[in-house]
C-alpha cells in the first residue's frame, strides 16, 4: 500500500525541514552526512554532529535525512502504512529542496545483508542467495522504492539526484554542487576539502572503532567483526566478489527493470 498522506505527528519535522535528502537504506547516507555537516560545522563555527545542525544556528537550513518510501514499504505495519507514518505528503514534497541519493541497487543489497545479520536489533538468519528474492530487502524491492521516487520526482522543481559512485568518483566537486544546491550563500571550497578528508572511509572507521561518534548509529555491534561496522567498504561494483556468474545474471536480470535514469542497466 502506497499512500501520497501523512496523518501523523511525524509530518511536522518534514513540514518544518528547508532540504529533505532520501534514499534506500546503505545508499552512503551516513557517509553523505557526514561530508555535509562537517561542511556546515566549519562553515558556521557549530559542533561537528550528526543531527540536524540548525539548533546551533538559526542561519543554518534545516536539512531532514529520510528513507521515506523504503521504510514505508518495509518497515511500516498496516498501520503506519494507512496512516503514512513514514511519507512526505505531495503538499510538501513539492514545496522543499530534494536530494535523492542512489546507489547500484546491487550494492545496496549486499551493504544490506551484512546490515541485517550483523547490526540490526532484529538479526535475521538467512543466506546471501536467499537474501536476493527476500520479499521484503531483496533487490527487486529495492528496484521498486527506486523507481518510485522516479516516478514522484521526475517532474519536480528543485530535485538534486547524486549517485553514490559519482559522489565516491569525485567526492569534492559533487559535495560543492550540493552545497550550492542547498543555497549557501558563499561557497568556502578550503572547508569543503577538510570535510572531505574527515569523512574518508579510512578515518571513519578509525573513528567508529575508537567510539569516537556521539551517535550509536556510527558505533560497530562488534568490533572484531570488521562486517558489523557501519563503515564497512563503501566499495563500487563490490557485489562481485560474492556472487557466481548464475548469480550475476540474475541480479542483471532483475536491474533491467529499473529506471533507465539511474545508469546501472546495459
Amino acid at each position: 500500500m502506497i499512500v501520497r498522506w501523512n496523518l501523523t505527528r511525524s509530518k511536522e519535522k518534514i513540514k518544518n525541514c528547508d532540504i529533505l535528502i532520501l534514499s534506500v537504506g546503505k545508499s552512503g547516507r551516513t557517509w553523505l552526512r557526514v561530508l555535509l555537516n562537517k561542511y556546515i560545522s566549519l562553515a558556521f563555527d557549530v559542533p561537528f554532529g550528526l543531527e540536524d545542525l540548525r539548533a546551533h544556528n538559526k542561519s543554518i537550513p534545516s536539512i531532514l535525512f529520510t528513507h521515506e518510501m523504503w521504510n514505508h514499504i518495509n518497515k511500516a505495519s498496516i498501520s503506519q502504512k494507512l496512516f503514512g507514518k513514514y511519507v512526505v505528503p505531495d503538499s510538501y514534497l513539492l514545496t522543499k529542496k530534494v536530494v535523492l541519493l542512489y546507489r547500484d541497487p546491487r550494492d545496496i543489497l549486499v551493504s544490506l545483508y551484512f546490515h541485517k545479520t550483523k547490526r540490526s536489533r532484529k538479526k535475521i538468519q538467512m543466506d546471501l542467495i536467499d537474501f536476493i528474492t527476500d520479499k521484503r530487502f531483496g533487490i527487486k524491492r529495492i528496484i521498486q522504492v527506486l523507481n518510485v521516487w522516479r516516478q514522484r520526482l521526475e517532474m519536480h522543481p528543485a530535485c538534486f539526484w547524486i549517485s553514490y559512485e559519482d559522489l565516491k568518483c569525485d567526492t569534492i566537486n559533487k559535495l560543492i554542487e550540493l552545497i550550492q544546491f542547498i543555497g549557501f550563500d558563499k561557497i568556502r571550497e578550503n572547508l569543503a576539502k577538510q570535510a572531505v578528508e574527515f569523512a574518508e572511509f579510512d578515518n571513519m572507521k578509525k573513528m567508529e572503532a575508537a567510539g569516537e561518534f556521539e551517535n550509536k548509529i556510527l558505533r560497530p555491534a562488534d568490533p572484531s567483526d570488521p562486517d558489523s561496522f557501519k563503515v564497512r567498504k563503501g566499495r563500487v561494483g563490490g557485489y562481485k566478489r560474492y556472487f557466481s556468474e548464475e548469480r550475476l545474471d540474475q541480479l542483471e536480470s532483475a536491474v533491467s527493470g529499473l529506471a533507465a535514469f539511474y545508469g546501472y542497466r546495459k
